[in-house]
């Protein structure tokens, strides 16, 4: 599949679990890390499942430089960072922050990712890209209006977020798993679901999945699926098909979907920060992948 059509799908499909996760807590009084783990768990099972079947359980056996026990170190320490991390710090985030406020913050990472990339990828910044990542930012803050960048500790927790994602990033090109990207986010979501269920249980959070109402099943199951099985497995293919900072100018299109899922799900209003900022985060694209 073509480059960019794998990172917008995924860009899309990552916009949408804001406001369905944001739904989900709100809500249905989901508590954040007992709702990741499942949602998670259930994804990485049914990733790791496929290519069972159809290839066999040698297919998924997790190696890195032919040795399982650096392909499971590998993929923990991915889990750690992309799923426990990002979206364990996302769910908290979202307990008290609007699902569009928190995907701003979460996806600054790209200037986080680009400095680090240019001293540990080789993936040198220029003055091209970073004039680029700063019109992405600023389109993003736009979208939602400069009022409503307050301080507090969602937004803590969304920047944490942020931090753990551009780390995730780094460490997933730097070293080589052997397998392919399907197999590698299958097993990143299910150990990071792992994680994030023993958190859970640290933080003694309990919730009957026999209380959700019909909606409630159905922004579930799209978590799963489209927005975890698909957003994940589609990025991790782009990151390895392209640079780190190419993949990852794209994200600033998620805070775009998330705010446009908001206004049919959540009832968000529609304003001129959004027409405003929506120019500026296409024009940060066309300036990052000018040369693409």
């Amino acid at each position: 599949m073509n480059f960019l059509i794998k990172v917008v799908i995924a860009t899309l499909c990552m916009g949408s679990s804001f406001p369905t996760g944001k739904y989900l807590i709100s809500y249905e009084n989901m508590p954040p890390f007992l709702m990741g783990g499942w949602r998670f768990m259930a994804a990485g099972l049914f990733m790791l499942l496929i290519p069972v079947f159809t290839r066999g359980v040698q297919a998924i056996i997790p190696t890195s430089e032919g040795s399982v026990a650096k392909g499971l170190l590998l993929t923990a320490v991915v889990g750690a960072l992309q799923t426990t991390g990002t979206m364990g710090f996302l769910n908290l985030a979202l307990e008290s922050v609007t699902s569009s406020m928190s995907s701003i913050i979460l996806f600054t990472n790209p200037l986080w990712l680009a400095v680090l990339a240019h001293y540990l990828l080789h993936d040198k910044l220029n003055k091209r890209k970073i004039i680029s990542l700063v019109i992405g930012v600023a389109g993003v803050i736009v979208c939602l209006g400069l009022e409503s960048v307050k301080g507090g500790t969602g937004l803590f927790y969304a920047f944490l977020g942020s931090i753990c994602w551009a780390v995730c990033t780094v460490v997933s090109k730097r070293f080589v798993f052997d397998k392919d990207s399907w197999v590698f986010t299958g097993w990143q979501l299910f150990l990071g679901a792992l994680f994030m269920l023993i958190i859970a249980w640290i933080r003694h959070e309990k919730y009957d999945i026999g209380d959700l109402q019909t909606w409630g099943w159905v922004w579930f199951i799209w978590l799963i699926l489209p927005a975890s099985v698909g957003s994940f497995g589609l990025w991790f293919s782009a990151l390895r098909q392209g640079g780190a900072t190419l993949a990852s100018g794209f994200l600033f299109l998620v805070p775009l979907f998330s705010t446009i899922f908001s206004i049919f799900t959540l009832h968000d209003g529609l304003s001129i920060q959004l027409i405003i900022g929506g120019c500026l985060i296409v024009l940060s694209l066309f300036l990052l992948n000018r040369e693409y």
